[in-house]
């Protein structure tokens, strides 16, 4: 008997270690053996071979003839599809998936592994990880032993006597983890082998293998196979990232932050997206050899500058286009590293295949390109290349030029829904008139599902794993035969932003109604904050008998208990409220986590990391919120430097302004919310929008814990409300993207979220910096983001206002659809509707003939012809404006109404005195509210003469505007959000 074994890898994975301990395993049992060995193959940058081979009789060979291997155990994946023509028929193929990418022309690495698992006996693992697993990477080799071993002819506890041996000299704990990898080995391989026989793709076999823990590879029980999907999940491999990954350390460890061109060619080759064109690093000091240069197509060949201090390269003069000439090639590789040595590091010469465009102009190349950012995490955009996409970026809105999106929750399906909305995929996919198609979406699929994997795993903290992604991108993409050629390419690398852990959702609720309150900075003086915040809260209904004072010294201050410390408050108080100094913050929050009292505060004080100076005492106050949180949940902390929060959940204000500046308005709340991280901002609208009383309003200050997404995942689970206003600054690390899903959670439940963003203006980018953060800014990302999940993204204050309105007033009412009627008693507001708003669609027959009756019988038919707009004239008054308003509601084909009036028409009830009249708008206001499911708006575009009759509408529950076109134009926007929100929630 006879069985030949080819062991394959790359120096340093110890090849010959596996050899020397089957070899022992087998001669004590036996076997006759022989082995031959290769060292350091130059073409493969120090392959290792070695052949084994086993025998009940004499060997005369050392050798394994072509296609007589019985198994070929291989550490590197390349190497084992080398050797795989050494392999009988019958055979096997024992592989890692781990990569190591070190030529240029490594191919996608999921491609390799597809053609090993062809084999019917193989086993691919993920052989590093699963070292890693059992206490040491460097085990990986003796897990490809492990799960080699149910092929192999010796017992494979012999195999574990070889390896204690073998590394026994090197310590217990070496032993302990070769020893632990074997085994792991064994199982995982036994799992696989069991996954293969169920029809499961190997793909999603080695997904899941990857997921096992240490206590599942070590248990003596069967591995389950039930959490197995069959369907591979859209993300890389552990064989992909691995070989990613070593591209990216190969640079990270020679010191660079900057990717060179060919580097990211292979990252993208690497995860099967797109093919390169041929192309050969010169190193500096060196030259094209003619056997190299023979193998380019063409006549002709680019070369460039490969630099670390030189990223746009056609700027600098560093790319040469130069016939296939040896000596012409190696000519222009001299001269360009001669003219810019003295200026710029350079480490070569790249020199590229020429690549002829079937098309010149604009739509022939595209742009694709992933980048991190600390709000959002990863983000993709894609655009026309070259200098295109910058142009149509200045001249059209961005999100008609450029798809944008965070990656973290996206499908590559959905990006290209998006991509299909911009004028780039008008132009490549040829319905632009004048051009043709010249990709196909199955192949822009492939690129953006490849780089939107690539942001998933790279472009994120990976802690001690090994360097991120600040930026990857292509640009341009050209298309040859209608598949896609990379022309150009950047990466770099940059340490990720890291998300703070979640905040207990428990503690947060604590601060929309507490059963029990505290305060801490309450002082004598009747103006100070903290006796502002004591009276507004008394006045705002908080029962005395739950409130507590932190202050030593006295009994009571306003009828309200004072204890002399916080330690001294009751167990288990909801919130603290602290108005103290902002260097005595960190003892008070230190000293609540230390004796678990309270639940939640809320830090009224500033000079807490606004300012340089008082940076320190920020990073206090959020350290001893981190020490309590790791001793169990802690309390959360809102603030510092806000007004805290104004509840009527809760009854309780911090708001510090004094009751006759801003009064609590009289009347029920409305179902709205006010979440703001500036404080001036919350007042002001409260003061302006003084017919809104929103159930509660939050002011977040510097978020050093409570963030806006916090409270918004906590409002969510209200049922009362129905619309929220966020005004924000910046988001903490991550929280866009959290804030992201909060809102869409909102949006599904039926409420409306109207969202202002401040610090639009983009800070100063580097020269380093290329497409991605030029055309996907920070708050264009922001704003596509933000209108993705469902919310109402408002470009000024006033908008903010109005939108927050139609939400709070109209969220209750039915939206079909958002065909609008108006009906003013002005010609140019009819005209002014209709140029502001295209949903003014023609009147139909019916509604034509029934208008026409109304008008007849309210004496108007000679005046005014039936329309949309309607403009009735000064001759009409109420009941004729009521009567046709009833008229085109009840029409399915209308589904919301503007009302509007020049208040000054004689025939008209308007005035103050007037409202109290049978027939005033004021009467109609309230039957439009109370009769008809449509929602309906009201315009008085006149002086401060009518404001009686703008709160008297707005009383009866109806929007008021202050002109028509600025009427259409919202009421259209807010109808079609809520038309599309509702299609998204069905």
């Amino acid at each position: 008997m006879r069985y030949d074994i080819v062991l394959a890898g790359v120096g340093g994975q110890g090849i010959l270690t596996i050899a020397r301990i089957v070899s022992g395993a087998a001669i004590a049992n036996g076997w006759n053996v022989k082995q031959a060995e290769v060292h350091g193959m130059s073409q493969r940058g120090g392959a290792v071979n070695s052949h084994l081979r086993l025998s009940d009789e004499e060997i005369h060979s050392d050798l394994i003839p072509k296609g007589q291997a019985d198994l070929i155990l291989a550490v590197e994946p390349l190497e084992a599809l080398r050797y795989e023509p050494m392999l009988r028929e019958e055979g096997a193929i024992v592989a890692s998936t781990n990569a190591v990418a070190n030529i240029q022309s490594y191919p996608a690495i999921e491609r390799v592994l597809e053609r090993l698992c062809r084999r019917t006996n193989h086993v691919c693992l993920d052989m590093e990880n699963l070292g890693r697993a059992a206490g040491n990477p460097l085990a990986s080799n003796m897990v490809a032993l492990g799960a080699a071993a149910g092929y192999l002819p010796v017992p494979a506890d012999d195999l574990e006597r070889e390896i204690a041996d073998c590394f026994a000299a090197k310590g217990e704990r070496v032993v302990e983890a070769n020893v632990r990898g074997f085994r792991f080995g064994r199982a995982a391989a036994s799992a696989y082998a069991e996954a293969m026989l169920r029809g499961i793709p190997p793909s999603a076999a080695r997904g899941w293998i990857e997921t096992l823990s240490p206590a599942h590879l070590e248990s003596d029980e069967p591995l389950d196979l039930a959490g197995v999907s069959s369907a591979p999940e859209a993300r890389l491999s552990g064989a992909e990232a691995h070989a990613f990954e070593s591209v990216l350390l190969d640079a990270y460890h020679e010191g660079r932050r900057q990717l060179y061109e060919h580097e990211v060619y292979r990252l993208i080759e690497l995860v099967g997206a797109i093919s390169p064109p041929r192309h050969v690093f010169v190193p500096k000091g060196s030259a094209v050899s003619a056997e190299s240069l023979a193998g380019f197509p063409g006549e002709r060949v680019v070369c460039k500058l490969v630099s670390p201090n030189v990223v746009h390269k056609s700027d600098a003069g560093a790319v040469v286009f130069v016939s296939k000439s040896l000596e012409q090639v190696n000519l222009e590789i001299d001269r360009l590293v001669s003219r810019h040595a003295d200026d710029v590091q350079v480490a070569g010469v790249l020199v590229v295949e020429f690549v002829e465009h079937a098309f010149q102009g604009l739509g022939s190349e595209l742009f694709v390109g992933i980048r991190s950012t600390r709000e959002f995490g990863p983000v993709v955009a894609a655009g026309l290349g070259g200098l295109d996409t910058e142009y149509l970026s200045s001249k059209l809105a961005r999100d008609v030029a450029v798809a944008k999106a965070p990656a973290m929750d996206l499908d590559a399906e959905r990006f290209l829904a998006m991509f299909r909305q911009t004028v780039a995929y008008d132009v490549l996919s040829g319905k632009a008139r004048g051009h043709r198609r010249r990709v196909s979406d199955a192949e822009l699929l492939r690129c953006f599902r490849a780089f939107i994997s690539i942001a998933k795993w790279f472009c994120v903290d990976r802690g001690e794993e090994g360097p991120d992604i600040g930026e990857l991108e292509v640009n341009p993409f050209a298309f040859r035969n209608d598949r896609m050629v990379p022309l150009d390419g950047r990466g770099c690398l940059r340490t990720a932003a890291r998300a703070e852990p979640p905040r207990p959702r428990r503690q947060v609720r604590c601060l929309l109604a507490p059963e029990t309150l505290a305060m801490v900075g309450v002082s004598s003086d009747p103006n100070g904050f903290g006796r502002l915040v004591l009276r507004n809260t008394l006045k705002a209904g908080y029962p005395v008998e739950s409130l507590t004072i932190v202050k030593d010294g006295l009994t009571e201050i306003d009828g309200v208990r004072c204890v002399p410390r916080v330690s001294d408050l009751p167990a288990g108080t909801d919130l603290l409220v602290i108005a103290a100094p902002a260097s005595a913050v960190p003892q008070i929050v230190a000293e609540a986590n230390d004796k678990g009292t309270v639940r939640a505060c809320i830090v009224i004080s500033g000079g807490a990391g606004e300012t340089a100076g008082s940076v320190p005492v920020g990073e206090a106050i959020r350290e001893a919120v981190r020490a309590g949180r790791e001793g169990g949940e802690g309390l959360v902390l809102l603030g510092p430097n806000c007004l805290g929060v104004r509840s009527a959940w809760g009854r309780y204000d911090t708001f510090f302004i004094p009751d006759d500046k801003m009064p609590v308005e009289p009347g029920a709340p409305h179902p709205v919310a006010l979440v703001s991280q500036s404080g001036a901002f919350v007042v002001s609208r409260l003061s302006g929008l003084r017919h809104l009383r929103p159930l509660a309003s939050f002011t977040i200050g510097n978020q050093a814990d409570v963030t806006v997404s916090d409270l918004l995942w906590t409002l969510a689970e209200r049922d009362d409300l129905r619309a929220v206003g966020v005004y924000l600054e910046g988001f903490a690390n991550w929280d866009g993207l959290e804030t992201l899903r909060a809102i869409a959670r909102l949006t599904e439940t039926g409420r409306t979220v109207a969202f202002y963003k401040g610090g639009r203006s983009e800070s100063g980018r580097s020269a380093a910096s290329g497409h991605t953060a030029a055309i996907a800014g920070d708050y264009d990302v922001c704003r596509t983001a933000l209108t993705e999940a469902g919310a109402l993204v408002a470009e000024e204050t006033r908008e903010f206002g109005q939108l927050l309105e139609l939400a709070t007033f109209l969220g209750d009412r039915r939206v079909d659809g958002t065909d609008l009627f108006g009906l003013t008693n002005a010609g140019f507001e009819a005209v002014a509707m209709a140029d502001a708003e295209p949903s003014f669609r023609a009147l139909g027959a019916e509604l034509e003939e029934t208008l026409r009756t109304v008008l007849d019988a309210h004496r108007l038919g000679g005046l005014v012809a039936p329309r949309n707009p309607l403009d009735v004239t000064p001759m009409a008054d109420e009941r004729a404006y009521e009567a046709l308003l009833r008229a085109a509601l009840a029409r399915p084909e209308v589904h919301g109404a503007i009302v509007s009036c020049v208040p000054l028409a004689p025939r008209l009830s308007t005035l103050a005195e007037e409202l109290s009249d049978e027939g005033s708008f004021a009467r109609f206001a309230r039957e439009w509210r109370n009769e008809t499911a449509k929602p309906v708006v009201f315009v008085v575009d006149s002086g401060s003469r009518f404001d009686a009759l703008r709160e008297a509408v707005r009383t009866a529950g109806v929007p008021v505007f202050d002109s028509a076109d600025e009427a259409a134009r919202r009421f259209g926007r807010y109808l079609r959000h809520r038309s599309s929100t509702k299609v998204r929630a069905d």
